[in-house]
């Protein structure tokens, strides 16, 4: 009974851990973020088709339209709750038709004409531009003749920025479909997430890039990058015995970098494989940053100081890449439960280099963060935490990232090897 009991025990932990966000914080002793909010218990997002007509780099603003489609969670519901930040509304439609709206910032309110009960969807299409919000690391950014996406920010609160470029259910756990339409100045490139479906030569100096996620996601991990780039691409062999496509988008100067910094991203796409089971996604894709690394989905923002023609960011690379399972497959329910997202890609930090470089690799920088949380995790984080339960202001902090990857190597090693790795995969495959 000892492996059943084991793999469940695992199982109902980290599966617990989603579902505990639910409840009833009021008992806890920090502020309950925005992500509980009524918007994703009354709405769920099906899909959003975005079409951002401009991207003036210059101006630094967009224009934009975004068609969601919305199903409704309880009867009678009788008006639309989205979020934008920052940006000006223009007009609504609700099912093709002309619709009044409210906006107050962040805040869209839309009535509807007739109530929607459970299960009913509708199509809300909002028109829009303006020069979007950025913080100091998350939010819509400028470069140049180059503009980007990051979905979170360390200094929002709540974290969640698919806002800062579009009307969302902006949360952790309302998961939908995309595509994205960017119409940009030849010969720039509009790079998203997913499959490149069309580039549409206008005939008037701008070109329409249609991109298409097969996969649902949360609007953080949704993603645009706009800028000169150079597309450098091959392909790995996925043990589900698919040919994925790999993407790498950097600035023309950095070809040549490329293959000396992602000279072991398929070993490392092997190690994740062997530990944690198929890739699950449509491609691999990074685009180069000013700023970064951010895990959206299928097209990680990877700074391009990163991309250096050496494995001096190697960890960085993989730590992103490990996303597309603990974070972008498997979502936390809320801002709470982030361990689950970056205490496993730290914990995959040391996972690949015990698969590429040797057991005494994985240990020596297990222990360099065993040393780090016990000497200095309650100074940077001002206080003793819990992983589950955590603060906003320290979503991003030591006690997530290093004593989160510390308690996957826990588990680890309380389970031992033959019971926590397909353990993991279960886990990966359940949720």
């Amino acid at each position: 009974m000892k492996p059943f009991l084991s793999v469940f025990a695992l199982m109902f932990f980290l599966g617990q851990t989603l579902v505990f966000a639910q409840h009833d914080h009021s008992q806890c002793n920090h502020t309950v973020s925005f992500e509980h909010s009524l918007i994703s218990d009354t709405l769920d997002a099906i899909s959003y088709e975005i079409h951002l007509t401009e991207v003036n780099t210059s101006a630094q603003t967009i224009t934009a339209n975004t068609k969601i489609i919305l199903a409704s969670k309880i009867d009678g519901l009788t008006q639309v709750t989205l979020e934008l930040l920052d940006l000006t509304v223009d007009q609504v439609q609700v099912n093709g038709v002309s619709n009044t709206f409210d906006q107050q910032n962040p805040f869209l309110y839309i009535p509807l004409s007739q109530p929607i009960n459970i299960g009913e969807e509708v199509e809300v299409e909002v028109f829009y531009h303006g020069s979007p919000f950025h913080e100091g690391w998350g939010g819509f950014h400028w470069g140049g003749d180059y503009a980007f996406n990051l979905g979170v920010g360390f200094e929002s609160d709540p974290h969640n920025l698919g806002k800062a470029w579009f009307p969302c259910i902006d949360d952790f756990h309302d998961r939908a479909f995309y595509e994205v339409y960017a119409t940009v100045d030849n010969p720039k490139k509009a790079v998203c997430g997913g499959t490149l479906i069309e580039v549409i030569d206008n005939g008037n100096g701008t070109s329409t890039w249609h991109w298409k996620l097969n996969t649902d996601i949360p609007t953080y991990l949704a993603s645009v990058a706009v800028g000169e780039y150079e597309n450098v691409e091959w392909s790995f062999n996925s043990m589900s015995g698919s040919e994925i496509p790999i993407n790498v988008y950097v600035r023309p100067a950095d070809t040549a970098k490329v293959d000396g910094s992602f000279q072991t991203l398929v070993q490392v796409l092997d190690a994740f494989e062997e530990s944690f089971g198929p890739y699950a996604w449509e491609r691999v894709g990074y685009v180069g940053t000013a700023i970064g690394a951010m895990e959206h989905a299928t097209n990680i923002a990877y700074p391009h100081f990163s991309i250096n023609g050496n494995l001096s960011n190697e960890s960085l690379m993989a730590h992103e890449l490990s996303h597309m399972y603990f974070g972008d497959l498997i979502t936390c329910e809320s801002a709470e439960d982030m361990w689950l997202n970056e205490g496993w890609a730290v914990f995959c930090e040391s996972r690949y280099r015990e698969i590429l470089y040797g057991v005494e690799a994985y240990q020596s920088n297990m222990e360099g963060r065993h040393k780090d949380v016990l000497y200095t995790g309650h100074i940077t984080d001002g206080g003793y935490y819990a992983v589950y339960g955590i603060p906003t202001d320290i979503t991003y902090g030591n006690t997530v990232y290093q004593k989160g990857a510390l308690m996957v190597h826990t588990l680890r090693n309380y389970m031992g090897d033959e019971l926590f790795f397909p353990a993991v995969k279960a886990y990966v495959q359940a949720f």
